[in-house]
C-alpha cells in the first residue's frame, strides 16, 4: 500500500512539469520579456538546491551510513560532487562539439541568446539549441530521479514520513519547474517541445521510485552517490552556464532587478529547506 501511494505521489509531482501549459498561449513578445525574470529566478533556485539541499542531503546520508558502521571517508562525498561537476563539463563539451556544430550547418532549430550590451528587450534568434538547455534537462532528470528515490524510500519507512517528504519536494519542485520551462525556451526549444521534454524529465522520477522499490535494502549507498553527483552537476549549470547569461545584461537598472530576482530564488529554496527539511 505504501509503495502504491509513493508511486502516486511521484506521478503527481512529476506532472508539475506541465506547468508550462499556461505559458504556451502567451504571445512571443510577452514571453520574451518574462524569460529575463525566469532565468534569474531559476539560477537562484538551482544554485540553492545544490548548496542547501542536494549536497547537505548527501552528507547526511554519509553520516547515517557511518553510524551503521560503513566506515566511509568524508572526502568521498566531495569526490562525488567534483565528479558530477567535471562530468557535466565533459557532457557540455560533447554537446557543443557534436550537437552544436551540426546545427550550425543545418540551421534547423532556433535558440535565444542572452541580452548583451546594445541589445533590446527582445531575445535574439540564432541557429542551434544552446547546450545549457540540454544540460538542464540532464540535471533536472537526475534531480527528478532522486526525488523519486527519496519519496519512495520515505513511504517505505512509513506513510506519515512519506507525506512530509512529499510536501517538501512539492514546494521545491513548483518554482523550479517554472524556471526549467523558461530555461528550455531560452535555450532554443519551441514551446511545445519545451513542454514535452520537461514532462518527460518529470516522469523520470517514476524510474527513481522503481529503483528505490527494487533496491530498498542498499538504497542509502545508491542515493549517496546520486545526491552528491547531482549537486556537483547543478553547481556547474548555475555557475558556469546560467550566471554568465545573466552577466550579459549591461543596463544598471535591469541588472539590479535581475540580482533581486536571483536572490529571491536563493531565499525561497533556503526558506523551504529550513521549514521543510528532508527526514
Amino acid at each position: 500500500m505504501e509503495a502504491l501511494l509513493g508511486f502516486l505521489m511521484i506521478f503527481i509531482i512529476g506532472s508539475f512539469s506541465l506547468i508550462g501549459l499556461f505559458m504556451i498561449s502567451i504571445r512571443e513578445k510577452t514571453l520574451d520579456k518574462i524569460l529575463f525574470v525566469l532565468i534569474a529566478f531559476a539560477t537562484g533556485t538551482i544554485l540553492a538546491t545544490a548548496l542547501f539541499d542536494l549536497i547537505p542531503e548527501s552528507i547526511h546520508h554519509l553520516e547515517e551510513l557511518n553510524l551503521s558502521g560503513a566506515g566511509i571517508a568524508e572526502n568521498l562525498v566531495f569526490i562525488f560532487i567534483i565528479f558530477g561537476f567535471v562530468m557535466f563539463f565533459v557532457i557540455e563539451r560533447f554537446i557543443y562539439w557534436f550537437h552544436g556544430h551540426a546545427h550550425e550547418k543545418e540551421d534547423l532549430l532556433v535558440c535565444y541568446t542572452g541580452l548583451g550590451e546594445g541589445e533590446d528587450n527582445s531575445l535574439v534568434r540564432t541557429s542551434g539549441v544552446k547546450s545549457f538547455a540540454l544540460l538542464n534537462l540532464i540535471g533536472d532528470g537526475l534531480h527528478n530521479f532522486l526525488d523519486g528515490i527519496i519519496i519512495m524510500v520515505a513511504f517505505l519507512s512509513g506513510t506519515r514520513n512519506g507525506i512530509i517528504i512529499t510536501l517538501a519536494v512539492v514546494f521545491h519542485e513548483f518554482p523550479q519547474e517554472i524556471g526549467d520551462f523558461g530555461i528550455l525556451l531560452y535555450g532554443g526549444f519551441s514551446k511545445k517541445k519545451a513542454l514535452f521534454f520537461n514532462f518527460i524529465s518529470g516522469m523520470v522520477a517514476l524510474l527513481g521510485g522503481l529503483a528505490a522499490f527494487i533496491l530498498s535494502d542498499t538504497i542509502e549507498i545508491f542515493n549517496l552517490f546520486f545526491l552528491a553527483f547531482s549537486g556537483g552537476g547543478f553547481l556547474y549549470i548555475a555557475s558556469t552556464e546560467l550566471m554568465p547569461e545573466m552577466i550579459k545584461e549591461k543596463d544598471l537598472k535591469k541588472s539590479i532587478t535581475q540580482a533581486l530576482i536571483f536572490l529571491s530564488g536563493l531565499i525561497l529554496i533556503m526558506t523551504l529547506v529550513t521549514l521543510l527539511p528532508h527526514e
